[in-house]
């Protein structure tokens, strides 16, 4: 009888299939450094046993093995070299352990309903697990959101796939029960994706759970399936573009407490609502086009402003949508076509629009991971023309950002502010490139180009970013946004006055810094304010960086946690030498960068905007004239939107 015999020798995986009469094709000899993670090899070799039919005949842990660069695993668990038969085939390579292990076991299901009620997850589903290897046990399964979510669900195995008779007869069918009450606590992350998790010779296996329609829009995944309200969270379920559900959770907005809210966002009136809305809009021949910015109260970055020049052409109805309790309110209420966020006409405008023109998604417009449904069916049925609020010559933005071709907000036109970075935005988020309209960004028409010179104050700005990976940490003074934050401020204090150090916190971490002894030197106005006046600006990722150099400022690029940034977010935009400033990655680089532009407490501008650092910015955000809103006007109206 023939047997399959692996093994691994100077580096070399050999697979034979030992018998009697051996060919060439019953041996194979594979340089592991050829193997490319996550790619299926089949190989030349066959058993020839139904015995050896779905084993593994080969399963180690290796470290030994370079990733392609830029690559990071998938899954879970370490990485294994692996080879396995399936049928009589033999299939090997190199994957996580998980991930290996789901090329040999299969999670069949179908989910039958699915709620959030009376404190519990709600799950009716057919299930159970195809294990055909018989040398591969299969141990405890789970319905699983986290470590402290989760409850066993009894699943058989089968060899191979059954029959829906069969599934029902041999009682494959579970109603499942998850207490609701262990996600609201503040470890638990904001959006986890429903899982059935089993264990396999040891190791946990995570299988989504989803539902997806044929017919349906991927978009329309993004709008709540089931939500609820429970112990003063907002929790709802949503599908990702594969169909798998996540079950998002945050603490209830003031607003989701009053019975107006209560009452215009109730199932019943919002259905209803978005019908209307609907059918007016098909029969209607003028567009409603609503502007806003973020979280709908603010009117500082240029839409409002490119709201006027629109209503100017009178070929579309324009609004502008903005919270009374915004600062900027009560400067802009009496403008015609202004609208309060949550009055009547708010909610009939959010259905009744044909174009979002906002520096923000449409989600800005109602409330974040809000878990009204119509709401959120409006937002990716109609178009959004995205004017950007800074230039995307930084931070990658996909494939996770939601503005990318497919997500939630995929922008209909993209503004930007240069033929490179149409380039980028059309390599990043799979835009075609008559989306994407060159004309500078709102922005730059609201802010006065190179007025900042040596002559002007000496404010140095301390403004790092937020990094997600940093969300669970418990104790802010832990982090490392704050250790990095610190370190810049006490070394600037060696060389400029304190009252001329200005620190300013990312929204997320607003909270968080005041709570500590950096307090009194935070920035509590708009961010557009400090940049006006931010003769040299420090900062590790942000976009920014643009607005200041733009007014006449300069920039340092303080990056000490690069490595573990770009493995979290992606490889930055610019390369070393596209830079509009010095970049460094330590605290003693910069301050060896700040001794050469600080002296006796004044900051000199001469070696920050040298003719290298000018050119790369010109080649970046090409337009200066200010004349950025006419131009998108100009765009808007050609494209009948206006």
């Amino acid at each position: 009888m023939s047997k399959i015999n692996v093994f691994v020798k100077d580096r070399t995986l050999v697979i034979r299939c030992e018998r009697q009469r051996m060919t060439e094709a019953d041996v194979q000899e594979i340089d592991i450094d050829s193997i490319v993670y996550d790619v299926k090899y089949w190989s030349t070799v066959h058993s020839h046993s139904k015995k050896e039919q779905n084993e593994i005949f080969y399963w180690e842990k290796r470290d030994d093995i370079a990733l392609p660069p830029g690559v990071v695993p998938n899954g879970d668990g370490a990485l294994v070299l692996y080879v396995m038969s399936v049928g009589g085939d033999i299939l090997y390579g190199y994957k996580t352990e998980t991930d290996a292990y789901k090329l040999a076991i299969r999670f069949s299901y179908k989910v039958a309903r699915i709620g959030l009620s009376g404190g519990y997850l709600r799950l009716l589903m057919a299930a159970y697990v195809i294990n055909p290897f018989k040398n591969l046990p299969t141990e405890k399964c789970r319905l699983y959101v986290d470590e402290r979510n989760n409850v066993p669900v009894n699943l058989k195995t089968y060899k191979k796939q059954i029959s829906n008779k069969r599934v029902i007869k041999e009682k494959n069918i579970f109603s499942i029960k998850l207490p609701l009450e262990g996600l609201l606590n503040d470890e638990t992350q904001i959006n986890n994706m429903l899982n059935m998790m089993v264990t396999v010779g040891g190791t946990d296996v995570d299988f989504r759970i989803g539902l997806k329609e044929v017919k349906e829009n991927v978009r329309s995944f993004y709008a709540p399936y089931r939500s609820c309200y429970y112990k003063g969270f907002a929790i709802h379920l949503r599908r990702t573009e594969r169909g798998n559900f996540a079950i998002v959770k945050r603490p209830m907005e003031e607003i989701e407490h009053t019975a107006w809210f209560r009452f215009m966002e109730s199932k019943f009136v919002s259905k209803l609502m978005y019908n209307l809305g609907k059918r007016q809009g098909k029969r209607s021949h003028r567009n409603v086009c609503l502007f806003y910015e973020k979280f709908s109260s603010k009117a500082e970055e240029g839409t409002f402003e490119l709201f006027q020049t629109a209503k100017k052409h009178k070929k579309a109805d324009c609004y502008f949508i903005i919270d009374a309790a915004s600062p900027d309110y009560e400067r802009i209420k009496n403008e015609k076509n202004v609208i309060k966020k949550f009055s009547f006409k708010y909610y009939w405008l959010l259905y009744r629009v044909n174009y979002f023109i906002s520096t923000e998604a449409p989600a800005h417009l109602n409330l974040l991971r809000s878990n009204n449904r119509f709401i959120r069916l409006s937002a990716v049925e109609h178009p959004f023309v995205f004017l950007q609020h800074g230039v995307t010559y930084m931070k990658q933005q996909g494939p996770t950002s939601s503005f990318v071709k497919g997500k939630e907000s995929e922008p209909a036109f993209l503004i930007v502010g240069s033929e490179k970075e149409r380039d980028v935005c059309c390599d990043m988020l799979g835009l075609c490139e008559e989306q994407v309209l060159n004309t500078g960004l709102p922005i730059f028409s609201m802010i006065e180009h190179g007025h900042i010179n040596e002559d002007s104050d000496d404010k140095a700005v301390i403004m790092l970013t937020w990094k997600t990976y940093e969300e669970q940490i418990l104790e802010f003074e832990n982090s490392e946004y704050y250790h990095n934050v610190m370190a810049v401020y006490e070394m600037l204090k060696k060389y400029i006055s304190e009252e001329n150090i200005i620190i300013v916190p990312h929204p997320k971490m607003l909270e968080h810094c005041a709570n500590t002894s950096l307090s009194d030197k935070l920035w509590m106005k708009p961010i557009s304010e400090v940049l006006n006046i931010g003769k040299l600006l420090i900062t590790d990722y942000s976009s920014v960086c643009y607005n200041t150099f733009y007014q006449g400022g300069g920039v340092i690029f303080f990056q000490p946690d690069l490595e573990r940034y770009e493995e979290e977010v992606g490889t930055l935009i610019p390369k070393d030498e596209e830079y509009i400033g010095p970049r460094v990655f330590d605290i003693d680089a910069l301050e060896s960068e700040v001794k050469q532009v600080i002296s006796e407490g004044r900051i000199s501008l001469k070696s920050l905007r040298n003719e290298t650092y000018i050119r790369n910015y010109q080649s970046i955000n090409e337009f200066s004239d200010g004349e950025n809103i006419n131009r998108i006007a100009e765009e808007l109206k050609s494209r009948k939107i206006i």
